[in-house]
């Protein structure tokens, strides 16, 4: 069995079978760290995919890396770590939606005209939006349903999900910027 050393040297000098070795080597424990800092499959093994992907991408900077399971241990937790933050910001563009909606949903009755349409206009935005995108907005939205739950309806990763919907709440941005400034 070769060492990290001789498995580094070998990647990058661009020998793939290197590579492969350390897949199989370290994705288990790479894996089983991820799922302990995330608490979710789906989360750990894109942690671990985007993990690996750093390796192959940004190589040259383990020149000096002489065990591989540690460096790829703090990539990995940065990984985790950055997805968390993503997350964090997701949830929070989807609560500021959310709120957006909520008000013209709660608006008094002598402005119901204005909202109607707002609201209609929201709506349509929302019909127009790429399909994957608008189910997901649909499921978060309307329905209430957790990242979870849209993730396993939709046959998606929480990243997916995630993505999804940060794009449609992009998309959505200007109507739902006019909506907050009738009030």
């Amino acid at each position: 069995m070769m060492t990290d050393a001789e498995l580094i040297d070998r990647h990058l000098s661009g020998d793939r079978a290197a590579l492969g070795e350390i897949l199989d080597r370290f994705e288990a424990p790479l894996l089983r760290f991820a799922r302990a800092l995330t608490g979710s499959d789906d989360l750990a093994q894109d942690a671990v995919q985007e993990t690996f992907l750093k390796l192959v991408r940004e190589g040259g900077k383990m020149r000096e890396v002489r065990a591989l399971l540690p460096w790829l241990l703090h990539v990995g937790r940065n990984c985790c770590l950055d997805q968390r933050r993503r997350e964090v910001r997701m949830e929070r563009k989807h609560e500021e939606s959310v709120r957006g909606a909520a008000l013209v949903a709660s608006a008094p009755a002598d402005e119901a005209v204005i909202h109607a349409e707002t609201r209609d206009r929201v709506r349509e935005a929302v019909e127009r939006l790429p399909e994957p995108q608008r189910a997901v907005v649909k499921l978060k939205m309307w329905e209430g349903l957790t990242y979870r739950e849209i993730a396993d309806r939709l046959g998606m990763t929480l990243t997916n999900v995630s993505y999804h919907l940060g794009r449609a709440v992009a998309s959505l941005s200007g109507v739902l910027k006019g909506v907050e400034a009738v009030h």
